[in-house]
């Protein structure tokens, strides 16, 4: 698996463009995957339920990023609302419960600044979120009880597909600008992860 990804990853040859956004969000990028939240999952320790009520708060930044670029692709195995739509299912069985609940919804932030956001920017989600489960997410898949959503039939092909859309129209004007909305997503998952892990099972129950 690890040969796999790392030839898939070598397969993208990122511009210096890609180059500057990779170097600039790098300590914001770093400090989510040092949160809790994130150690335990790649650990495998992560409480199950806390899993699922992770996954129902990034339900909705799924979803209407898909809205705004991915409603015509061809490729459906982009379509990573579905996929985590399953996985909650799986969870909610699983555990019988039923995260769709108003004491662990903690996205609202997160969202009225996606909509605030001009139309290109609203890609640095497809930064944030898509690649994290491109890259990181073929390890995660293997910690988790239910990862549909890091299953891709061809992820080479996925990759350079957001790859592509995300560099369509990035310039040397507006980078500085797409790198500053690239932070502050970060800055929104790591106040998310922080709610997510502070919360007792007794909220779902």
């Amino acid at each position: 698996m690890l040969l796999h990804l790392l030839n898939v990853i070598t397969a993208y040859r990122p511009n210096k463009l890609s180059k500057k956004i990779k170097k600039e969000t790098k300590q914001k990028h770093d400090a989510i995957e040092k949160h809790p939240l994130l150690v335990e999952l790649v650990n495998g320790t992560l409480p199950d339920y806390k899993y699922g009520i992770y996954l129902i708060n990034l339900l909705p930044i799924y979803t209407s990023v898909e809205t705004f670029f991915l409603n015509n692709t061809s490729n459906t195995d982009l379509i990573q609302s579905e996929k985590i739509r399953k996985d909650l299912h799986s969870y909610s069985k699983y555990l019988n419960v039923n995260f769709n609940n108003a004491n662990v919804l903690f996205y609202s932030d997160w969202i009225s600044h996606f909509f605030s956001k001009d139309q290109f920017f609203k890609k640095t989600e497809l930064y944030v979120r898509w690649l994290a489960d491109m890259y990181g997410g073929q390890i995660l898949k293997k910690k988790v009880r239910f990862g549909e959503k890091y299953e891709f039939k061809d992820l080479r092909d996925s990759i350079k597909t957001i790859r592509k859309e995300i560099e369509d129209g990035l310039n040397e004007q507006n980078v500085d600008q797409f790198i500053d909305e690239v932070n502050k997503t970060y800055d929104f998952h790591y106040k998310l992860a922080d709610k997510v892990y502070g919360c007792p099972e007794s909220l779902i129950r």
